[in-house]
């Protein structure tokens, strides 16, 4: 189904997305404290690269950062300093004159399917309406575009005529990927997008990931508290600790030999079971 792809493409970098010395507070205003006169610094000086191509594992745990810098990266929220770029080019200038600029090439897949999802409308108008908004193909060709996208999500084009209450939650973040996967973006930015699933469906959903990365040429920046998950899936891996990343590597040379106490901290939280159960239940890392 691919079709005219973006200059983007041809910017001659292999980096798809990089940040640089970011910054973000949250201002007094949002802080439960009412004496504090100064903002919460929740992003501190992250500098990173994602190839592209290839899996960058986001870990650490919850609350560190991992969320608000992926509003950052998407658009959602603005630097307080710092640079973003996808494939060279600024994001100021990607953002202009609105943010679809930006989202026609950065997809973001999150955890929250049912909140993601318009639950007055069928998942199919709302994948019309995806393609409508970006200005994608004619009214005639949407409908064939939808159904195909469907089936290379491995949904029934059926499913197409469903409300988001009435899917499962494996189905449902099937829906998010096809939604995301419509525009023809370059990344996806999968923020949790397997962790209120259990061990079986996030394996099927893991797998697929990969699968679409490989036959579309994708680069996943892939953001989770669960170190059993981010080791399987990634290339390389950033370890994030309150706002800051504080080591950087190749997967399992960092999963193996850790040189940060925190990273060394997180291996040591994981259930030897869980892990185990994980590495039986999916194969995915053969395929990398």
């Amino acid at each position: 189904m691919p079709e005219e792809r973006s200059p983007l493409n041809g910017s001659g970098t292999d980096i798809a997305l990089a940040a640089r010395n970011l910054q973000f507070s949250y201002s007094p205003g949002f802080m439960i404290w009412p004496r504090r006169t100064e903002g919460f610094h929740a992003i501190r000086d992250v500098s990173l690269e994602l190839k592209s191509g290839e899996t960058l594992g986001l870990v650490g745990e919850s609350g560190c950062g991992k969320s608000t810098l992926a509003s950052l990266l998407c658009g959602d929220r603005v630097p307080t300093s710092g640079e973003i770029e996808l494939f060279g080019q600024p994001f100021g200038s990607l953002m202009k004159p609105n943010r679809r600029g930006w989202a026609k090439h950065l997809q973001v897949i999150s955890q929250d399917t049912l909140g993601a999802l318009d639950p007055r409308r069928t998942v199919g108008h709302q994948m019309l309406e995806t393609l409508a908004i970006h200005a994608i193909g004619e009214p005639a060709s949407r409908r064939d575009r939808t159904a195909e996208t469907f089936k290379a999500v491995s949904l029934p084009v059926s499913a197409l005529q469903k409300f988001p209450h009435q899917l499962s939650g494996g189905q449902r973040q099937r829906v998010a990927i096809a939604r995301a996967l419509i525009v023809e973006p370059q990344i996806l930015l999968c923020d949790e997008p397997v962790s209120a699933l259990d061990v079986s469906v996030q394996a099927q959903v893991l797998n697929l990931l990969l699968e679409l990365q490989r036959t579309r040429g994708l680069s996943l920046l892939f953001i989770s508290h669960d170190v059993r998950v981010v080791r399987h899936v990634s290339h390389r891996v950033a370890i994030m600790e309150a706002g800051q990343i504080v080591e950087t590597g190749p997967s399992e040379e960092v999963f193996s030999n850790p040189t940060h106490p925190y990273t060394a901290k997180l291996l040591s939280a994981v259930p030897r079971g869980r892990r185990q159960k994980l590495r039986q239940a999916t194969t995915i890392l053969e395929t990398l």
